[in-house]
């Protein structure tokens, strides 16, 4: 489920620049504008930037509008959040790295039951 991101395609279309010489003039592969084109990968910001620059458009036109409702997610996830805290969730967990050495790194279990909440939250907003 690729949603529409950016406008490139469209800007490109609208343009004299062949994907080609944008490519090249990027030093990024014709695979790589080709992605950016069907939004299935996206550029960086600065990657966006310059894509505007060299085709002359706002960077606004390059971005497609993704309409939010309001759900109160980001309230109702803080609650969760400082819930998870209250009964002994961490933010944070110590790991093996590659090397043998400690890691500390987002605590999965944490991410996970955030991630679920969200999910229900979102199933229960559209119904």
């Amino acid at each position: 489920m690729s949603k529409k991101i950016n406008n490139i395609a469209k800007a490109i279309k609208d343009s004299p620049l062949q994907v080609a010489a944008l490519a090249l003039y990027l030093d990024v592969d014709d695979t790589t504008i080709s992605k950016w084109n069907s939004n299935i990968a996206q550029p960086s910001l600065k990657r966006l930037n310059e894509v505007g620059e060299i085709l002359e458009v706002d960077n606004r036109e390059l971005l497609s509008s993704q309409p939010r409702k309001q759900t109160g997610l980001a309230a109702a996830l803080q609650v969760e959040y400082k819930r998870l805290l209250s009964i002994g969730f961490t933010k944070k967990v110590i790991i093996k790295d590659d090397n043998g050495g400690n890691k500390e790194v987002n605590n999965p279990e944490m991410v996970k039951r955030l991630r679920e909440f969200a999910a229900k939250h979102e199933n229960n907003a559209e119904q």
